[in-house]
């Protein structure tokens, strides 16, 4: 799972997402195409990967969008206080330990992402409120030493 809590920055929280761009996305080149290498063969999945149940889906979505709120409300309760927001998002990252270490069983499982990135979708108009919070508080906080430290621990989930 990737890059859920990167908020889409975390659009796709510690578990979901596509980092692949769009098919039939032209790619610049300086060169013509016919000189271009062939395309790559795509890389099986690990021979551990296995295909998520939507039961499982949903109890780590579950866990990611109280996260989200958690997140949230920290940004909430920190007004424009960096430095109180900083240790918010870290709070909120210690009290979910028990998510990160279940999200990273499920990280790089093509599988999940996909029915992450589905899951994000549907309930996009969910999450949105809460991601957009931690973007605003950016705007503010970015380039402070904690709130900066505070999102990298939360990107890099």
């Amino acid at each position: 799972m990737k890059q859920l809590v990167a908020l889409g920055m975390m659009a796709v929280i510690a578990c979901g997402g596509s980092s692949k761009p769009p098919a039939g996305q032209p790619t610049l080149a300086n060169k013509p195409a016919e000189d271009a290498p062939p395309p790559a063969e795509p890389t099986p999945p690990p021979a551990d990967a296995r295909v998520p149940t939507d039961a499982e889906v949903e109890a780590v979505m579950r866990q990611a969008m109280a996260m989200f709120i958690a997140v949230g409300d920290a940004v909430d309760a920190a007004g424009s206080d960096c430095g109180k927001l900083a240790a918010g998002i870290d709070a909120t990252i210690d009290a979910n330990r028990e998510f990160v270490a279940v999200s990273r069983t499920w990280k790089d499982n093509p599988a999940m992402d996909q029915k992450i990135e589905v899951w994000m979708q549907a309930h996009m108009d969910d999450v949105m409120p809460h991601v957009m919070k931690v973007s605003n508080a950016g705007q503010t906080c970015a380039g402070q030493p904690a709130f900066d430290a505070a999102m990298k621990r939360l990107t890099d989930l």
